[in-house]
């Protein structure tokens, strides 16, 4: 299966030369993206069931929807986690230029799984989870969210991504990575300019380059030439 992250060639070049892994980032750094476009509130989910969706009785009489206001929010906040997004759409020109991108890196996502299963084993608890996006309209007017799955929740008018996440996840009660010396690092900051990054970088450049099946550049003229 592929997939493709778009984004700046100054910060995926270490990815397409090998230099480094993928980027995951704090769920929440998606909230204060500089482009509008990408922007989304990333640490709650909010949906709306319609009244109809319910029944409600008092002493065994069921009321009216009619005579509800509205329909049921429901907020549901989403766990801190590492998370990479990427689209189903390869080389798509609405995308380069809707998340002002000059490259779009193609990921077997099954060898990146595969890679990232190993290095996860490293830490208690942490996993790996993905799938593709759930878009949602304002009112939930054919389902009720399986909230087991929120974080792959994103409101319908993203639906032009056709995005596909991978997260990885750590225990609740996790709060600090220990580093060298057994100094601490923290997991997450709540300060947004202290947003928290994970690189999961394998020993040499062929094992971070081994989900890396393709480069596409934008505009094409711009791609570099081959080296001899």
């Amino acid at each position: 299966m592929k997939k493709y992250l778009y984004g700046k060639r100054k910060f995926l070049g270490d990815i397409i030369s090998g230099k480094s892994g993928l980027r995951f980032s704090d769920i929440i750094h998606y909230s204060v993206m500089e482009n509008e476009l990408m922007r989304d509130d990333e640490r709650t989910k909010v949906f709306e069931i319609p009244k109809e969706c319910f029944r409600l009785y008092v002493n065994d009489k069921e009321i009216n929807p009619a005579d509800m206001v509205g329909g049921t929010i429901l907020s549901m906040p989403v766990d801190r986690c590492y998370c990479v997004c990427f689209s189903s759409k390869p080389n798509d020109q609405v995308l380069f230029k809707r998340f002002n991108a000059d490259v779009c890196l193609e990921i077997d996502i099954d060898n990146l799984l595969h890679f990232l299963s190993i290095a996860v084993q490293k830490f208690e608890g942490m996993s790996v989870i993905h799938k593709d996006v759930n878009y949602y309209p304002a009112i939930m007017a054919d389902s009720f969210p399986d909230l087991d799955s929120i974080l792959f929740y994103k409101r319908d008018i993203y639906s032009i991504e056709s995005e596909y996440r991978i997260a990885i996840t750590v225990p609740r009660h996790r709060t600090h990575f220990k580093g060298e010396g057994n100094d601490k690092i923290k997991m997450f900051s709540d300060d947004v300019n202290d947003i928290r990054h994970l690189f999961i970088n394998g020993n040499t450049p062929e094992i971070n380059k081994s989900y890396l099946t393709g480069v596409f550049y934008f505009p094409e003229d711009t791609k570099p030439p081959a080296s001899s």
